[in-house]
C-alpha cells in the first residue's frame, strides 16, 4: 500500500511535467510483486530533464526503503521502450 500511496501522489507531478504525454500506465504483477510504470513523452530529452528533476527531488530517498536495490534498483530498472507505433 505504501508504493500505491506514493504512486498516487507523485504521478500527478509525472502527468503535469512538460513533455509527458497521455499515456501513464501502472502494472503490478501479483506473482512477483512488482510494479511497472508505462509512460510516453514526446521527446527523449523530456524524459532525461524529467528523471534528472525527480532525482533532484528525491524521489530515490523516498523509494529506497521500499524498493528493492533502493534508489540505486529504481534507475536501474529504467528501460527505454523506443516509440510506440499504432498499427
Amino acid at each position: 500500500q505504501a508504493m500505491e500511496d506514493l504512486f498516487h501522489s507523485a504521478l500527478a507531478d509525472t502527468r503535469g511535467f512538460l513533455g509527458c504525454e497521455e499515456r501513464l500506465d501502472v502494472v503490478f504483477n501479483e506473482g512477483t510483486n512488482t510494479y511497472r510504470l508505462v509512460e510516453s513523452w514526446d521527446h527523449e530529452a523530456s524524459y532525461d530533464r524529467y528523471l534528472h528533476w525527480r532525482t533532484d527531488m528525491g524521489i530515490a530517498d523516498a523509494l529506497a526503503p521500499i524498493v528493492e536495490g533502493g534508489g540505486g534498483g529504481i534507475l536501474a530498472s529504467v528501460s527505454r521502450l523506443g516509440i510506440m507505433k499504432k498499427i
